[in-house]
């Protein structure tokens, strides 16, 4: 959105701070109107609930996107952290507390909060400029994302990650991947440093439950790992409970990943843990019967980021008669490959590594470029979308889902995030226009109104009205 359009869109928002007079919230439940709650079930309790950053009570009026059922909403209430109550304007204000913030968005549209699903916000600060873990978080959350994924914690980044959460320190959801090996140019291996603890979460906050791999290099021609050595280290984090992601690039690196997760799982899965594979830029026909057979969760970058890369000419170099001519252009950025073939394809911004020059700018690393980059295959580099991308491209709902639910399942954790329905996580993100109507421009040009985790509101276009500290 542009400058000018940005006060007449907080003032068609609203979001107002009032308060509805009803019965109490505490202890409400579905139970009490069954039209509210989408399938009528049991709000969840228990263990369920958040722990640490205590959740906090809200109501949101307006369009509400759940990517669940009902597919829209007119409202819904976070209690404790948690969606208690999905359904209309009338039902959810029936049974609304008195003392019980309510936020009417007007004309904007809420979603499930958005899922970062490969990134090193906090990790990598450093390379794009951010001297602290809470400007890294606070570049996050104004851009809409709820929750990233860490995508490579060492020891140190592990350490610096559990006292931000000892401290209650963490603004939004961070999952850590605990780095097996070190990037190029060294490929280090650390051994299994991880299995000295088991995977669990740290407060209501930080999740430690995977394990990261680098298999190649950004243009898949190092190798960091031999197969041997690889399927062995995959097959002794799965038989200890982590999930493992691995950075694979190309064709040869996907084979070889390929044949160590068969191994630990079998080639028809099942993948409860939802081993994955990031980046996914090379794939061959066979090689994705295979990730379908497993079951594997597939984390793409649709802003451009990928189109960008593999048109650079050290990656272009790569094909052709000349040094492999069995490789096919073809094979490079399988969107919709994937999607229709039914595999759970979540969208990342890998931060900072797709920024140019690994400058962040106001128009990077956000959501919007993730659904908009799907629907139009253009990267910053390249204008035009390449043609051998204009059969892989996503509609807006296929992308809307890439930052949300199938997100979430690559994480492990879709029972919770991802959408909004009873028992999943008060997370919310407010934009400033409907993506599921929108061309891929206007989706670019959408604002962040606010951004909401566990009920409670961390971000928001004008702190003022939305009662935060400026």
């Amino acid at each position: 959105m542009r400058a000018s359009r940005r006060s007449a869109a907080l003032s068609a928002a609203v979001v107002l701070l009032v308060f509805v007079s009803g019965c109490g919230l505490a202890g409400t439940s579905s139970s009490t109107s069954p039209s509210c709650a989408a399938g009528g079930a049991p709000v969840a309790t228990g263990a369920a609930r958040p722990a640490g950053s205590e959740g906090g009570d809200l109501v949101i009026l307006g369009r509400i996107v759940t990517m669940d059922q009902p597919g829209v909403a007119e409202a819904l209430i976070i209690e404790g952290g948690l969606v208690t109550c999905v359904g209309t304007r009338d039902e959810v204000l029936a049974i609304a507390g008195e003392e019980v913030q309510v936020v009417d968005i007007g004309d904007t549209v809420a979603y499930p909060g958005f899922i970062d699903a490969h990134a090193h916000w906090i990790g990598d600060r450093d390379y794009y400029g951010i001297d602290s873990p809470v400007a890294a978080m606070d570049a996050a959350i104004s851009r809409g994302w709820t929750s990233i994924s860490e995508q490579w914690v060492d020891s140190g980044r592990l350490a610096e990650l559990e006292a931000l959460a000892a401290e209650d320190a963490l603004p939004l959801r961070v999952d850590a991947y605990l780095a097996l090996n070190a990037p190029a140019p060294s490929g280090e291996h650390f051994g299994d440093w991880y299995a000295d603890r088991e995977p669990a979460s740290v407060g209501d906050r930080l999740r430690v439950r995977g394990v990261k791999i680098t298999l190649d290099n950004g243009w898949g021609t190092i190798f960091h790992w031999e197969p041997v050595g690889l399927t062995e280290t995959i097959g002794r984090a799965n038989d200890a409970g982590w999930q493992v992601s691995v950075h694979t690039v190309s064709s040869e690196a996907h084979e070889m990943v390929l044949g160590a997760f068969e191994a630990a799982i079998g080639p028809a899965g099942p993948n409860p843990l939802h081993h994955r594979i990031d980046h996914a830029i090379q794939v061959t026909d066979e090689q994705l019967t295979r990730m379908v057979a497993m079951g594997l969760a597939t984390v793409v970058h649709l802003d451009g980021g990928a189109t960008d890369w593999v048109l650079e000419e050290e990656y272009l170099a790569h094909f052709g008669p000349e040094n492999n001519p069995g490789e096919e252009i073809g094979w490079l950025a399988r969107w919709r490959d994937f999607v229709d073939s039914g595999l759970h394809v979540a969208a990342a911004s890998d931060t900072p590594w797709i920024f140019p020059d690994l400058v962040l700018t106001d128009d990077i690393g956000r959501p919007v470029d993730q659904i908009a980059g799907g629907m139009d295959g253009r990267g910053r580099a390249n204008p035009d979308t390449p043609a051998w991308v204009l059969d892989q491209l996503l509609t807006a709902e296929q992308g809307l889902r890439a930052v949300t639910v199938d997100a979430a399942y690559a994480l492990g954790d879709e029972m919770r995030r991802g959408h909004l329905a009873l028992g999943a996580l008060g997370d919310v993100t407010i934009l400033s226009g409907d993506v599921l109507n929108a061309t891929p421009d206007e989706i670019r040009a959408m604002e962040v109104i606010a951004t909401i985790v566990g009920g409670r509101i961390v971000y928001c276009a004008d702190s003022e009205d939305c009662g935060l500290a400026a």
